[in-house]
C-alpha cells in the first residue's frame, strides 16, 4: 500500500497541501519542521512588501521577521538576481551547512537587526519595527502628501495617490464647469482609475480587464468628457460674433454720442430742406428756414 504523504493546512490560503508545498523551518514555534505558510502564499506576500518597499532584500527581511526565519545580507545578494526564484533559491542556501538549524533568533544575535522599542504610528495603526525596516516606512511615508490622506483617504501608496490626483487633473481639465454630481462621478472615476492600473502593475490580467469595463460603465452614466469641448469656440463666427455684441449692446445705443455726430452736414440739410417744407405740406405751418428765405415786413429784421 503506498504510503499517503504527510499534509498541512496553510495559514494564508486555508488550502491542505502535502508538506512539500512548504518551506523548511528551523524555528521552534513549528514542531513539524515547516512553515505554517504555503510556499505560493509566502511568494505573493513577498511580491507585495517587493512592490511596497522597492525593494526585495527589505521584503525578504519583513517576511524573516514575521516566521523566524534566519536572514543573512550576503547570502540574499547572492540569490537577488533579476529572475523570479529568489525566494527558492534563499531557501535552498539556508539549507546550506553554515546557515542550517538557524532562525530569526540568530539574526539578532548577529547584529544584522537591533530593535529600538519606539513606537510609531502609520495610517493611524501603532506598530513597533526594527530600525532599518522602520527607516523604509518613514521614506515611503514622507512622500505622501497629508493634504492627500485627507482627500482620498489612507491605506494608499505613494504611487496610488499619484495616480488619483493626476487622473483627477485630467478629468477637471476636460470638464471645467461640472456640477456637484458630476464631481462625484469623477471621485469615483479616479479610485477605479487607481485600481485598475494597480492590477496591471500587478500583472491581474482579469481584474484588469473587469476594472477596465467598470470604468468605462461608470464613465458613460457620468456625463462628463475626456476632452475639453471646444465647439462653441470653433462656431464663433463673425456673424456669431456680431449677434452676440448686438444682444448685449445694442449698435443703436453707445454711451458716446459723438459717435453719431453729423460730421458732413447731411443730417442737418435733410432737416432743413427736406422734412421742413414736408411739414408745412402737411400740417399748413409757415416755418421758414433760417437762412434761405423771403422775409416780410412783420419780421423784425426786414430791411427797406
Amino acid at each position: 500500500m503506498p504510503k499517503i504523504a504527510e499534509q498541512q493546512k496553510c495559514c494564508c490560503c486555508g488550502e491542505t497541501l502535502s508538506i512539500t508545498k512548504y518551506y523548511k523551518s528551523y524555528s521552534n514555534f513549528y514542531s513539524k519542521g515547516i512553515l505554517p505558510i504555503c510556499k505560493d502564499c509566502f511568494g505573493r506576500k513577498f511580491g507585495e512588501y517587493a512592490r511596497v518597499f522597492k525593494s526585495n532584500k527589505i521584503a525578504m527581511q519583513r517576511m524573516c521577521m514575521a516566521f523566524d526565519i534566519y536572514f543573512n545580507e550576503t547570502a540574499f545578494d547572492k540569490c537577488d538576481t533579476k529572475d523570479d526564484a529568489v525566494v527558492g533559491k534563499y531557501f535552498r542556501n539556508l539549507n546550506l551547512g553554515q546557515h542550517s538549524e538557524k532562525s530569526f533568533d540568530d539574526s539578532l544575535k548577529d547584529g544584522i537587526f537591533e530593535f529600538s522599542g519606539e513606537r510609531k504610528r502609520v495610517n493611524g495603526v501603532r506598530v513597533a519595527y526594527v530600525d532599518e525596516y522602520d527607516n523604509v516606512q518613514e521614506e515611503i511615508d514622507e512622500k505622501i502628501n497629508p493634504k492627500d490622506i485627507e482627500k482620498w483617504g489612507i491605506g494608499f501608496d505613494a504611487a496610488d495617490y499619484g495616480i488619483l490626483n493626476s487622473h483627477y487633473k485630467t478629468l477637471k481639465k476636460a470638464n471645467p464647469n461640472m456640477d456637484d454630481n458630476q464631481e462625484i462621478f469623477i471621485t469615483d472615476l479616479c479610485y477605479a482609475k487607481m485600481q485598475q492600473m494597480k492590477a496591471l502593475r500587478e500583472n491581474r490580467v482579469d481584474d484588469y480587464n473587469k476594472l477596465t469595463e467598470n470604468y468605462r460603465k461608470t464613465f458613460q452614466q457620468s456625463g462628463i468628457k475626456m476632452v475639453r469641448d471646444n465647439t462653441s469656440v470653433n462656431d464663433f463666427s463673425v456673424g456669431v460674433n456680431i449677434e452676440a455684441i448686438e444682444k448685449y449692446t445694442p449698435a443703436e445705443f453707445y454711451k458716446n454720442q459723438d459717435l453719431y455726430k453729423d460730421f458732413n452736414g447731411i443730417g442737418e440739410y435733410i432737416t432743413r430742406f427736406m422734412l421742413r417744407p414736408l411739414k408745412n405740406l402737411m400740417y399748413g405751418s409757415t416755418d421758414r428756414d433760417k437762412e434761405y428765405c423771403v422775409k416780410s415786413e412783420d419780421d423784425g429784421d426786414y430791411d427797406e
